[in-house]
C-alpha cells in the first residue's frame, strides 16, 4: 500500500498497489477499480467470449498486460475492513447484452451505497458513461466491520463485441469495470511528522 501526498497527486490512483491520497489531514481516500473479463481466458466463462448469467468475482487487473508467456497476477477486489464506502460505479465498455433492459448489477452487501446497475439500450450495448451510485456517506459514514469483496451480477447472457463504446480498432477483451471509492482514517503519527531534538550525552556541552 502507497499514499500519495499533496503535491504528488498528478495521475490516476493505483488500485493494484491500494494507493491512496491524503485528501484532507488524518484520512486517506481510494479509488478501486476492478474488471469481470469477457476473454477465453476467464475459466467462468462458459463458451469463448460469453458472459453467463451469474454471480461473478471482480479482480483487481495486474499491470502486466502480456497473457502468453506467464500466469497473471490479477487479484480479488476487495475492500478493507474500516474503511467507508461512498461512491460505487460500473460500466461495460465492449460488451453487449442478449436484449435491451438487461443488467450488471454491483451485487448488494452490507457498507456499501444502494446498488447501482448499468442498462442496455435498445441497441443491446451498455451507455459509454455507465452508472454510479449517488454520493453518500462523505466523512460521516459506517466503517465496514470486515473485509467486503465486490462482486457483479448478470441478469442475461453477455457477449463480448467492438463497438464504438470500447474505441475503435480494439483488439482486447470486452469488461465490465467497477470502481469503488472509499476513505479510512490515516495512521498515527510517527517519528518523521516532528522535529525531535537529539539526545545529548554527558560530556557533550561546551
Amino acid at each position: 500500500m502507497s499514499v500519495i501526498f499533496p503535491g504528488n497527486y498528478v495521475a490516476h490512483l493505483n488500485a493494484y498497489r491500494e494507493q491512496g491520497v491524503v485528501a484532507l489531514p488524518g484520512v486517506e481516500f481510494y479509488r478501486a477499480v476492478g474488471a469481470v473479463l469477457l476473454n477465453p481466458d476467464n475459466a467462468s466463462l462458459t463458451t469463448a467470449g460469453v458472459l453467463s448469467a451469474g454471480d461473478y468475482a471482480v479482480q483487481v487487473l495486474s499491470p502486466d498486460l502480456r497473457q502468453d508467456d506467464k500466469p497473471r497476477k490479477d487479484k480479488a477486489l476487495v475492500i478493507p475492513a474500516g474503511s467507508v464506502v461512498y461512491r460505487t460505479a460500473i460500466s461495460a465498455p465492449g460488451v453487449e447484452a442478449n436484449a435491451a433492459g438487461d443488467t450488471a448489477v454491483i451485487k448488494t452487501a452490507t457498507g456499501l451505497p444502494t446498488s447501482v446497475a448499468v442498462t442496455a439500450g435498445s441497441d443491446k450495448l451498455f451507455p459509454a458513461d455507465g452508472t454510479s451510485s449517488a454520493l453518500s456517506n462523505i466523512l460521516g459514514g459506517t466503517a465496514l466491520v470486515s473485509a467486503t469483496p465486490i462482486e457483479v451480477t448478470t441478469d442475461a447472457a453477455f457477449t463480448a463485441t467492438s463497438q464504438p463504446t470500447d474505441g475503435a480498432g480494439r483488439n482486447s477483451p470486452s469488461v465490465i469495470l467497477v470502481e469503488v471509492c472509499y476513505y479510512r482514517a490515516a495512521p498515527a503519527p510517527d517519528t518523521d511528522d516532528v522535529s525531535i531534538p537529539y539526545a545529548v550525552e554527558a560530556g557533550q556541552g561546551i
